[in-house]
């Protein structure tokens, strides 16, 4: 076929929609391009939660190392800040000071591979599930740099991510302590038509906290920002 046959049998323009040509025609290359990017999300954020209950705990980006060893295998060490930093020697928080929705227990001298250490415990706040522990002291001083510092063990946490502007995750994070300064969960009555509360009443664990934050993220929770659900 010869290629003046070919451009005779062209789409004809005229048959495209007139909106379409004109609105393509009146932007700019800038603006095609915000137009295209502003179709995709901010940003990606992941996090770690506790595997029993799914209260968050803090950003992946805390953790300084993936090569420790707690009671159940692999563990993680995080920091106390929301940038992780390896190179601090200095203790990264105070004693008493732990990660959200965790309770730290009475601090006991403890041996582990790596020498003597005090260390407390970390519990989940919600489902008393033991998260790992913070180093409250060492005595070597090559292993000073732990103090103050958490070990989370990966057989009791999971991690998610969000992907939603940076205000949004910020929300998501905060709304558990919200809810909670808000409606006072020592206030929350036990709802007999709920399963998921029947169950934890039959357990033993059920508890006006526990309640709260669960119906609190049954109404913020947007499957759609949830990389596991």
């Amino acid at each position: 076929m010869s290629k003046e046959r070919v451009k005779s049998l062209q789409f004809p323009k005229f048959l495209l929609p007139s909106v379409f040509s004109k609105h393509s025609a009146g932007l700019s290359s800038t603006d095609r391009t915000k137009n295209t990017t502003e179709k995709y999300l901010d940003g990606h954020v992941s996090y770690l939660r506790c595997a029993g209950c799914a209260s968050h705990l803090c950003w992946t980006s805390q953790i300084i190392s993936k090569g420790f060893t707690g009671r159940h295998g692999r563990a993680y060490l995080v920091s106390a800040e929301p940038v992780a930093t390896a190179v601090s020697v200095s203790a990264s928080s105070s004693p008493t000071a732990s990660l959200p929705n965790t309770v730290l227990q009475r601090p006991v001298p403890r041996q582990l591979v790596t020498g003597a250490h005090t260390v407390s415990d970390v519990t989940c706040t919600f489902c008393d599930s033991v998260l790992g522990w913070k180093y409250v002291a060492a005595e070597e001083e090559s292993q000073r740099y732990k103090v103050g510092k958490f070990i989370l063990e990966t057989k009791k946490i999971a991690a998610s991510s969000c992907w939603e502007s940076p205000l949004g995750v910020e929300q998501i994070m905060q709304a558990g302590h919200q809810y909670e300064i808000g409606s006072g969960p020592a206030d929350t009555e036990f709802d007999s038509q709920d399963e998921d509360e029947c169950e934890d009443l039959f357990a033993g664990i059920w508890s006006p906290g526990l309640a709260a934050r669960r119906r609190n993220r049954e109404i913020k929770r947007r499957p759609a920002i949830w990389g596991i659900s």
